[in-house]
């Protein structure tokens, strides 16, 4: 049966399937209501075992450490400030702030690279970040910020449509039962999507190592099976066979007779002797025979894909062989624009939303030290100065541009280089230099004086206009 007939018969079976259901009712019923097995009860389901990613994955895999570890040195430079005014012109607050003050300080044992650090670790490793707020009064700013480890806690779905009980935090030591509860607003809950959460987004996350998990497993048996075999001198496997016919305990003393005199890297330059009658078969293939570096290239790219890590940044031998220190700078600004600000922006938003003052302070990411979003800006300015160039105003053009620029007193004013003439003035309407008169001409050159002297400030300042175009060295 073609592929058109299958989808004509579906269509007829649903037509049929659909001819037969009950009509709709005038009475209004919700799309989200929890199943009664879910509700006023902590969901235990998760999505992988975050103990054994953290395990085997952060703890062993050098490639997965590496990666989130390049994160969290990356998410320093961009710390979490506090402003007040608007999000396009935000002005910073004083120290003094008590905004300012939890950000640089979210708990009294962490600084704010080490508590963001946590965060991101969390997130790259179990696809969600919990942390509570301890407020001093209902709906108050925090006093505090607590980044909870996330198998410790459990979302417990309540039965009103489309909320969320709480949450539910059980210390080292405890059972479900001895847990803390957390009400929803205490909690900020920041999680990587889950398609295939019963909660309908209010679930858990999906944890990035989760696509990756065969994939750090093959890596780290290959680590593994490298280090057995320098360490414990293992040797590829093969056969020794003899003529005659063996026992048990003959054959016991020749395993071991051959162990121990060629067993070891330190006896792999010695030569072989068997007895009379015996030869040595190897059965399995070598390192070049298996592609092993191929293998290893897989792998790492599998590892460092689902992170969104260049693997020139962190110097595997995958990226290395594919790129050279001139790609640094692209890589770095590849991973910035295309993993992290958008990985960022997770926080950010779920921050401004929970962190707010009572006067509209709010807080956001403080980029200005990130040296390669900074030339991306350069580029902004280069276009916006060729548009000005081209007789755009300056306003107009940062507008166009994005870029956000103070009120300047010629926003409006249209610059344009000396040597463009209208069309209309090179017609027949144009009269030659001729019989233009001494005194007109020195009247033309006086105002042509004036429009390079108001035009100055503004060149000199920005740097954008060709002296020569206008019309001599000023």
């Amino acid at each position: 049966m073609s592929l058109i007939d299958q989808i004509t018969l579906y269509k007829n079976r649903m037509r049929g399937e659909i001819a037969h259901l009950p009509a709709p009712s005038d009475q209004k019923r919700s799309l989200f209501l929890w199943p009664e097995f879910r509700l006023d009860r902590p969901l235990h389901w998760h999505v992988g075992d975050f103990q054994n990613y953290a395990r085997e994955g952060f703890e062993i895999n050098a490639l997965i450490y590496s990666c989130i570890m390049y994160k969290v040195r990356a998410q320093q430079s961009a710390p979490l400030r506090a402003y007040k005014g608007d999000y396009e012109h935000p002005d910073r607050l004083p120290e003094s702030h008590s905004l300012a003050k939890l950000v640089s300080r979210p708990n009294p044992h962490q600084s704010w690279s080490e508590f963001q650090g946590q965060n991101t670790v969390y997130l790259n490793i179990r696809g969600d970040v919990f942390i509570y707020l301890e407020r001093p009064k209902r709906g108050g700013l925090p006093e505090a910020m607590y980044s909870l480890r996330p198998d410790r806690v459990f979302i417990i779905p309540q039965r009103k449509e489309r909320a969320l009980l709480g949450y539910l935090y059980v210390r080292e030591g405890e059972t479900p039962s001895q847990g803390t509860p957390i009400m929803p607003q205490d909690m900020i809950h920041i999680k990587l999507p889950n398609p295939l959460d019963p909660m309908e987004g209010m679930g858990y996350g999906l944890s990035p190592l989760a696509p990756l998990a065969y994939s750090a497993d093959a890596d780290n048996n290959a680590t593994k099976f490298l280090r057995e075999f320098f360490y414990n001198g293992a040797l590829f496997t093969g056969l020794l066979k003899f003529d005659t016919a063996l026992d048990d305990a003959e054959v016991q003393r020749i395993k071991t007779r051959w162990k121990e005199q060629y067993g070891g890297f330190e006896n792999w330059s010695d030569v072989g002797v068997l007895d009379s009658g015996g030869s040595y078969e190897r059965m399995s293939m070598t390192f070049q025979e298996m592609g092993f570096g191929t293998l290893d290239e897989r792998n790492e790219s599998r590892i460092l894909g689902p992170l969104g890590v260049p693997a020139i940044l962190i110097n595997t031998r995958y990226g290395l062989a594919r790129s050279t220190y001139a790609n640094y700078e692209q890589a770095k600004e590849q991973f910035w624009e295309d993993t992290f600000l958008p990985e960022m922006s997770l926080y950010e938003t779920d921050y401004r939303y929970y962190l707010q003052g009572e006067h509209g302070e709010f807080v956001g990411f403080d980029y200005s030290k990130i040296a390669v979003l900074q030339e991306s800006k350069n580029e902004k300015v280069t276009a916006w100065a060729s548009l000005v160039d081209h007789g755009i105003p300056k306003a107009l053009a940062a507008e166009i541009m994005g870029l956000a620029m103070p009120d300047l007193p010629d926003g409006d004013v249209v610059y344009m280089p000396f040597n463009m003439v209208a069309m209309g003035q090179a017609g027949e309407g144009a009269r030659p230099s001729s019989e233009v008169g001494a005194a007109e001409a020195e009247e033309q050159a006086e105002e042509a004086s004036k429009r390079v002297i108001l035009g100055r400030p503004f060149v000199a300042k920005v740097g954008m206009l060709n002296r020569n175009r206008l019309g001599g060295n000023w």
